[in-house]
């Protein structure tokens, strides 16, 4: 399928062999740059990586109630869904501090 400007191409050339080279050319440089930003951005992460620099966005930290709401978690008093409404976070989070707090005691 044709984009609009190489139908604007074919309509200005009026010769289809060389609007399909024209369009060739074109394409095949697009992707050659595409190519470079791609390898610039890779080296640019490898770089902040080498250097040590954390990427993405920041681990939640734990609320000052976390241990209060998790002790009624283990006692069954409360679901997780319920503990993780109740500290604001997700239940995936509440879970993964679970785990984390059972890995500590263990």
């Amino acid at each position: 399928m044709l984009s609009v400007n190489e139908a604007k191409l074919y309509e200005l050339l009026k010769d289809d062999e060389l609007t399909r080279k024209v369009i060739e050319i074109i394409r095949a440089d697009e992707s050659e740059r595409r190519a470079a930003i791609v390898q610039r951005q890779n080296e640019g992460l490898q770089q902040a990586r080498e250097r040590g620099v954390r990427l993405g966005r920041p681990p939640a930290k734990k609320p000052r109630k976390f241990q209060s709401v998790y002790a009624m978690y283990q006692e069954q008093k409360v679901s997780a869904r319920a503990a993780s409404q109740m500290l604001g976070v997700s239940p995936g989070t509440f879970k993964r501090w679970v785990l984390e707090e059972q890995a500590e005691e263990a």
